[in-house]
This record gives C-alpha cells, sequence and structure tokens, in this order.
C-alpha cells in the first residue's frame, strides 16, 4: 500500500501548490521535515516506498518512488539538499533561514502534535530527509486549482 506526500495546508497562501508544481516539473527531488513530527504514529520513510502526490484538500497529482532518505542535525544541512528542494535555495544558510521561519511559524502545531509544550527548534534538531523520483505525474495547474 502507498503512502502519501502532501504538500500544503489550509491557508498557506498557495506555497503548497507551488511545491507541488516544482515536483511534476522535475525541479523538487527532495523534501524536509522535523523527526519529531513523526512521533504523532506516522512511519518514518524508506526507499522502495511510493507516495501518493496530494495536495492539502486530497486532491491526487501523481506518484513518487522514494530513492533515499537520511537523518540529519539541521545545522549540517549541506547546498546539495537546499539545491535538491527545488525551491530556489541558493545555499544550504538560505534552506535553513527559510525552514527555521516555517518550523517557527507552526511550533506550536509541532508541540500539540508531538504532545511536548515544552519543544522548541535547536540548531541541532533532527531533520528528516527524503529524494523521491517521479513516476506518474498527472497534469495540474496548481494555478487552476
Amino acid at each position: 500500500m502507498a503512502g502519501t506526500l502532501i504538500f500544503g495546508y489550509p491557508g498557506d497562501g498557495g506555497f503548497g501548490d507551488r511545491l507541488l508544481d516544482a515536483v511534476l516539473r522535475g525541479e523538487k527531488t527532495a523534501t524536509s521535515s522535523l523527526a519529531i513530527e513523526y512521533l504523532s504514529g506516522e512511519p518514518l520513510p524508506r526507499a522502495g516506498r511510493l507516495l501518493v502526490l496530494q495536495d492539502h484538500a486530497g486532491g491526487v497529482h501523481g506518484v513518487v518512488e522514494v530513492t533515499r532518505v537520511t537523518i540529519i542535525p539541521m545545522h549540517l544541512v549541506g547546498d546539495d539538499i537546499a539545491h535538491d528542494e527545488g525551491e530556489g535555495f541558493a545555499d544550504a544558510a538560505a534552506w535553513r533561514r527559510a525552514h527555521v521561519s516555517f518550523w517557527t511559524e507552526v511550533t506550536s502545531l509541532i508541540q500539540a502534535e508531538a504532545a511536548d509544550p515544552s519543544w522548541c527548534l535547536r540548531d541541532t534538531e533532527p531533520v528528516v530527509v527524503q529524494w523521491f523520483r517521479l513516476l506518474t505525474p498527472v497534469t495540474w495547474s496548481g494555478a487552476n486549482h
């Protein structure tokens, strides 16, 4: 059974649609999340797993295969990961600024999911990075969504 890779959340200003478009164009071949986000019971990604691409409303847009997974402290994320995320990051420092900003913005959600109201983001926070390849795209334009 395939898992899901969901981009975006209600009220994200179209951010998830832009990420989904980047995957479908082949520009985004990796994504990252905090290891703590898996405490709610979602299994860690693993190479070879098939994931259905979904938008935050549940629309299906394709299938990807996970090709590689690593868990790395946030401060050690390199330029390679920043590039593979396909979001236009110039380097790892730009990746960190954007991700720290996002994860700080959603701290209360992360605390609630992890049932840890004292959790706070650290430079050494474990980040799960998964690389994938697009197997089956579904024609879609986020602008028309």
